[in-house]
């Protein structure tokens, strides 16, 4: 599944979910969106969306925690930062799936959509 940022400036920005959830809860715990945008902009096509000053607030919180990442790094979806590669899940296989590792948003990703809040003017998530 993946979501796409709709800006209004500029070129639409795609994310999939394992990248856009951890990514969401990250600006969650920061305080830049409450519970409820959360669960909007984490699903599809119900509203969820962010004017050009949340925006601006977002870009700097995600600066300001690039700035404790190297390149290569993720946050997993409980908000642990690992250099671990991710792992591959197989589903069906015997082995258990770690959910945490599974959703993860990387540096280089991180990076992407900062740079995409920096210039979009707010952006609407379909």
């Amino acid at each position: 599944m993946s979501f796409i940022l709709v800006p209004r400036r500029g070129d639409d920005l795609q994310v999939n979910a394992w990248s856009w959830r951890p990514t969401l809860e990250l600006l969650r715990s920061e305080n830049v969106i409450d519970s409820k945008t959360c669960e909007l902009m984490g699903a599809q096509g119900v509203g969820g969306q962010a004017d050009a000053e949340l925006c601006q607030r977002i870009a700097a919180v995600i600066a300001d925690k690039l700035k404790s990442m190297h390149p290569g790094e993720r946050i997993r979806a409980d908000l642990t930062m690992t250099a671990d590669p991710k792992k591959l899940a197989q589903f069906g296989s015997n082995e258990p799936i770690d959910a945490v590792d599974l959703y993860s948003a990387t540096y280089e990703w991180l990076t992407t959509f900062k740079d995409f809040c920096d210039r979009c003017g707010g952006f609407r998530v379909v």
